[in-house]
Protein backbone atom coordinates (compact mmCIF):
# COMPACT_ATOMS: atom_id res chain seq x y z
CA UNK A 1 0.00 0.00 0.00
CA UNK A 2 1.40 3.46 -0.91
CA UNK A 3 2.05 5.69 1.89
CA UNK A 4 -0.07 8.39 2.03
CA UNK A 5 1.30 12.02 1.28
CA UNK A 6 1.68 14.43 4.25
CA UNK A 7 -1.08 17.60 4.26
CA UNK A 8 0.57 20.01 1.83
CA UNK A 9 0.21 23.02 4.09
CA UNK A 10 2.01 20.58 6.86
CA UNK A 11 5.15 19.94 4.65
CA UNK A 12 4.86 23.65 3.62
CA UNK A 13 5.03 24.54 7.25
CA UNK A 14 7.56 22.12 8.00
CA UNK A 15 10.01 23.00 5.02
CA UNK A 16 9.54 26.61 5.89
CA UNK A 17 10.57 25.98 9.54
CA UNK A 18 13.26 24.35 9.17
CA UNK A 19 14.61 26.41 6.35
CA UNK A 20 14.36 29.70 8.46
CA UNK A 21 16.01 28.38 11.37
CA UNK A 22 19.19 26.95 8.99
CA UNK A 23 19.02 30.73 8.53
CA UNK A 24 18.46 29.76 4.11
CA UNK A 25 16.78 32.80 3.21
CA UNK A 26 18.20 35.88 2.34
CA UNK A 27 17.32 38.79 4.63
CA UNK A 28 14.35 41.31 2.80
CA UNK A 29 14.07 39.21 -0.17
CA UNK A 30 10.67 38.86 -0.59
CA UNK A 31 9.82 34.98 -0.08
CA UNK A 32 7.82 34.24 -3.54
CA UNK A 33 5.37 31.61 -2.70
CA UNK A 34 5.14 30.62 -6.75
CA UNK A 35 9.31 29.83 -6.07
CA UNK A 36 9.37 27.94 -2.53
CA UNK A 37 5.74 25.99 -3.71
CA UNK A 38 7.58 24.74 -7.17
CA UNK A 39 10.71 23.77 -5.29
CA UNK A 40 8.84 21.79 -2.87
CA UNK A 41 6.52 20.23 -5.58
CA UNK A 42 3.09 21.58 -4.24
CA UNK A 43 0.69 23.89 -5.48
CA UNK A 44 1.01 27.74 -4.45
CA UNK A 45 -1.51 27.77 -1.56
CA UNK A 46 -0.04 25.74 0.94
CA UNK A 47 2.99 27.49 0.57
CA UNK A 48 0.97 31.46 0.97
CA UNK A 49 -1.02 29.33 4.18
CA UNK A 50 2.30 28.51 5.83
CA UNK A 51 3.89 32.12 5.01
CA UNK A 52 0.60 33.26 7.03
CA UNK A 53 0.99 31.18 10.25
CA UNK A 54 4.91 31.82 10.15
CA UNK A 55 3.80 35.41 10.04
CA UNK A 56 1.38 35.46 12.61
CA UNK A 57 4.36 33.60 14.64
CA UNK A 58 6.41 36.20 14.54
CA UNK A 59 8.51 34.20 11.77
CA UNK A 60 8.25 36.12 8.81
CA UNK A 61 7.10 39.60 8.07
CA UNK A 62 4.00 40.54 5.88
CA UNK A 63 4.20 43.90 4.51
CA UNK A 64 1.00 45.23 3.02
CA UNK A 65 0.97 45.06 -0.96
CA UNK A 66 4.49 43.55 -0.93
CA UNK A 67 4.40 40.46 1.07
CA UNK A 68 6.65 38.00 2.97
CA UNK A 69 9.97 39.19 3.93
CA UNK A 70 12.62 37.62 6.61
CA UNK A 71 13.76 40.74 8.89
CA UNK A 72 16.95 40.79 9.88
CA UNK A 73 17.81 40.82 13.54
CA UNK A 74 19.57 44.04 15.06
CA UNK A 75 22.15 43.57 17.52
CA UNK A 76 19.58 44.43 20.17
CA UNK A 77 17.21 41.77 18.99
CA UNK A 78 20.02 39.41 18.73
CA UNK A 79 20.66 40.26 22.24
CA UNK A 80 17.03 39.86 23.28
CA UNK A 81 16.81 36.47 21.80
CA UNK A 82 19.61 35.00 23.75
CA UNK A 83 17.72 36.56 26.72
CA UNK A 84 14.42 34.86 25.80
CA UNK A 85 16.11 31.18 25.24
CA UNK A 86 17.82 31.52 28.45
CA UNK A 87 14.71 32.42 30.07
CA UNK A 88 12.67 29.93 28.45
CA UNK A 89 14.96 26.88 29.81
CA UNK A 90 15.18 28.57 33.69
CA UNK A 91 11.65 28.00 33.71
CA UNK A 92 11.80 24.53 32.66
CA UNK A 93 14.49 23.45 34.96
CA UNK A 94 14.36 25.08 37.72
CA UNK A 95 11.52 24.07 39.53
CA UNK A 96 11.68 20.33 38.36
CA UNK A 97 15.50 19.43 37.31
CA UNK A 98 15.66 16.80 35.03
CA UNK A 99 16.01 12.73 35.22
CA UNK A 100 19.39 11.56 33.70
CA UNK A 101 17.59 10.16 30.61
CA UNK A 102 15.88 13.06 29.63
CA UNK A 103 18.55 14.97 30.11
CA UNK A 104 21.22 13.34 27.89
CA UNK A 105 21.55 14.38 24.50
CA UNK A 106 23.12 11.03 22.65
CA UNK A 107 26.39 9.56 22.99
CA UNK A 108 29.91 12.07 22.86
CA UNK A 109 30.18 13.31 19.17
CA UNK A 110 33.62 12.55 17.37
CA UNK A 111 35.43 13.14 14.14
CA UNK A 112 33.19 15.04 12.08
CA UNK A 113 30.11 15.44 14.29
CA UNK A 114 32.64 17.24 16.87
CA UNK A 115 32.77 20.39 14.14
CA UNK A 116 31.66 23.63 15.67
CA UNK A 117 28.44 23.22 13.56
CA UNK A 118 27.92 20.37 14.59
CA UNK A 119 28.03 21.46 18.31
CA UNK A 120 25.79 24.36 17.36
CA UNK A 121 23.15 21.67 16.36
CA UNK A 122 23.44 19.31 19.44
CA UNK A 123 22.75 22.13 21.56
CA UNK A 124 19.93 22.89 19.77
CA UNK A 125 18.92 19.45 20.32
CA UNK A 126 19.35 19.50 23.78
CA UNK A 127 17.35 22.39 24.60
CA UNK A 128 14.38 21.22 23.07
CA UNK A 129 15.01 17.71 24.74
CA UNK A 130 15.23 19.74 28.40
CA UNK A 131 12.05 21.62 26.84
CA UNK A 132 10.50 18.67 26.13
CA UNK A 133 10.99 16.98 29.54
CA UNK A 134 9.50 19.66 31.17
CA UNK A 135 6.10 18.70 30.12
CA UNK A 136 4.89 22.28 29.49
CA UNK A 137 3.48 21.74 25.83
CA UNK A 138 3.20 25.96 25.43
CA UNK A 139 6.60 26.64 26.91
CA UNK A 140 8.32 23.99 23.96
CA UNK A 141 6.27 25.30 21.27
CA UNK A 142 7.29 28.69 22.31
CA UNK A 143 10.93 27.50 22.60
CA UNK A 144 10.11 25.80 18.60
CA UNK A 145 9.50 29.38 17.77
CA UNK A 146 12.05 31.42 19.10
CA UNK A 147 14.40 28.59 17.81
CA UNK A 148 13.25 29.73 13.97
CA UNK A 149 14.62 33.10 14.89
CA UNK A 150 17.70 32.65 16.75
CA UNK A 151 18.85 29.75 14.22
CA UNK A 152 20.22 31.52 11.59
CA UNK A 153 21.83 33.94 14.56
CA UNK A 154 23.79 30.48 16.10
CA UNK A 155 24.89 29.44 12.68
CA UNK A 156 27.35 32.47 13.21
CA UNK A 157 28.63 31.22 16.30
CA UNK A 158 31.56 29.45 14.70
CA UNK A 159 32.93 32.50 13.41
CA UNK A 160 33.39 34.17 16.83
CA UNK A 161 33.43 31.04 19.64
CA UNK A 162 36.28 28.66 19.36
CA UNK A 163 35.18 25.99 21.96
CA UNK A 164 31.45 24.92 20.98
CA UNK A 165 32.07 21.03 21.07
CA UNK A 166 33.57 21.55 24.19
CA UNK A 167 30.69 23.64 25.45
CA UNK A 168 28.07 21.15 24.46
CA UNK A 169 29.66 18.11 26.07
CA UNK A 170 29.69 19.93 29.14
CA UNK A 171 26.31 21.14 29.05
CA UNK A 172 25.48 17.33 27.83
CA UNK A 173 26.76 15.99 31.34
CA UNK A 174 25.42 18.91 33.18
CA UNK A 175 21.80 18.04 32.65
CA UNK A 176 22.71 14.17 32.39
CA UNK A 177 23.42 14.63 35.93
CA UNK A 178 22.03 15.45 39.31
CA UNK A 179 24.20 18.97 40.00
CA UNK A 180 21.21 21.33 39.38
CA UNK A 181 22.72 24.73 40.36
CA UNK A 182 25.82 24.09 37.77
CA UNK A 183 23.11 23.13 35.27
CA UNK A 184 21.63 26.61 35.55
CA UNK A 185 24.61 28.32 36.23
CA UNK A 186 26.24 27.02 33.09
CA UNK A 187 22.91 27.81 30.84
CA UNK A 188 23.39 31.27 32.18
CA UNK A 189 26.80 31.38 31.14
CA UNK A 190 26.42 30.01 28.16
CA UNK A 191 23.95 33.12 26.90
CA UNK A 192 25.54 35.60 29.07
CA UNK A 193 28.54 34.49 26.23
CA UNK A 194 26.43 35.06 23.52
CA UNK A 195 24.49 38.36 24.86
CA UNK A 196 28.15 40.31 24.96
CA UNK A 197 28.48 39.17 21.24
CA UNK A 198 24.99 40.42 20.08
CA UNK A 199 27.14 43.33 18.42
CA UNK A 200 29.21 41.32 15.88
CA UNK A 201 26.62 38.14 15.80
CA UNK A 202 24.17 40.70 14.44
CA UNK A 203 27.22 42.04 11.85
CA UNK A 204 27.48 38.65 10.84
CA UNK A 205 24.16 38.53 9.58
CA UNK A 206 24.95 41.88 7.70
CA UNK A 207 27.60 40.25 5.84
CA UNK A 208 26.33 36.57 5.43
CA UNK A 209 26.59 35.20 2.14
CA UNK A 210 23.49 34.54 -0.16
CA UNK A 211 21.17 31.68 0.86
CA UNK A 212 21.77 28.04 -0.75
CA UNK A 213 18.86 27.09 -3.10
CA UNK A 214 15.58 25.74 -1.87
CA UNK A 215 15.56 22.01 -1.15
CA UNK A 216 12.91 19.47 -3.13
CA UNK A 217 13.78 16.68 -1.28
CA UNK A 218 10.92 17.62 1.85
CA UNK A 219 8.33 15.94 2.87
Amino acid sequence: MTAKRAEPFLVALGALRERLRQGAFDYERRLAATEIAEQLALSATPVREALARLAGEGLVEERRGQGYFVRRPGAVDVADLYRISQAYLLIALEPRGLQPETGRAGPEPDGAEASPEAAVARVEALFEAWLAAAGGWDLLDAHRRLAGRLGPVRRQEPRLIGDLAAEAAALARLGAGADRPALLAAVRAFHRRRIRLADRLAGLLERRPQAAPYRTDIG
